[in-house]
């Protein structure tokens, strides 16, 4: 397996607004990157996602947490994602709630037969496994960093690109567009915008609070630079 067969961009939209959405998707395309995306939200920036099959994979990205605007039970959370997205066939959580219960009611009721919501920071020799429930079988592929993750280690590393060179087997990263766009070291840009009315912003206020040097969007840049002309994989490919 060569290091790009290995290594898969995923992004986390969290309810993004559009420039953001934009922004991360001009730089996939403009590289020819591969990405699969966890979509919580109807946009039109969203839609233009599905103007390149050939490099995004749509997934869903379902919020069970209590007070979820995606729904008050379980079943209903996943037929308002899955009316978002209904050729989804992978799934990651949000905040990564997940138990054998819920997982079992996700093969049961839909056709998700991939799950990426297992995080094991800078973990080495990852690889997907095969996890058997009741209802059926759920590949689950890991992953190793997230943008907003490594902004709390004492030294994070945004050489994205050197981190997928230096582990063995897979190297599955996640960013969200909004630190992507704000080029974030550290969660204070993004509470500040929240402090606007997040997501409900203007580019040009996210604009303002955008960082110099190192972070999120750097890490991004570096890591899709390092892909150029090897595409590298959608989660479900690693699936399979």
């Amino acid at each position: 397996m060569t290091s790009a067969d290995r290594v898969a961009i995923t992004l986390d939209v969290d309810w993004a607004p559009d420039f953001a959405i934009d922004h991360a998707a001009r730089l996939l395309v403009a590289h020819e990157v591969a990405a699969t995306w966890f979509i919580t939200h109807a946009s039109a920036a969203v839609e233009r996602l599905r103007e390149h099959p050939e490099l995004f994979e749509l997934g869903i990205h379902p919020n069970f947490a209590a007070g979820s605007t995606h729904g008050r039970t379980p079943e209903a959370v996943l037929d308002h994602v899955l009316a978002l997205v209904p050729e989804a066939r992978a799934m990651r959580t949000h905040g990564l709630v997940q138990s054998s219960a819920l997982l079992a009611l996700v093969r049961a009721r839909t056709k998700i037969a991939v799950d990426a919501s297992l995080f094991l920071p800078h973990a080495d020799g990852l690889a997907p496994v095969e996890y058997p429930l009741e209802t059926g079988t759920l590949m689950r592929v890991p992953y190793l960093w997230e943008d907003d993750a490594e902004m709390l280690r004492p030294a994070p590393d945004w050489d994205a690109a050197g981190v997928a060179a230096r582990v063995n087997g897979l190297a599955v990263f996640t960013f969200h567009p909004i630190h992507v766009y704000l080029n974030a070291p550290s969660l204070a840009p993004y509470r500040r915008l929240k402090e606007h009315g997040y997501p409900d912003v203007l580019p040009e206020a996210a604009g303002a609070l955008r960082c110099e040097g190192a972070g999120a969007g750097t890490a991004f840049a570096g890591l899709i630079e390092s892909l150029d002309g090897a595409r590298g994989r959608c989660v479900s490919e690693l699936a399979a």
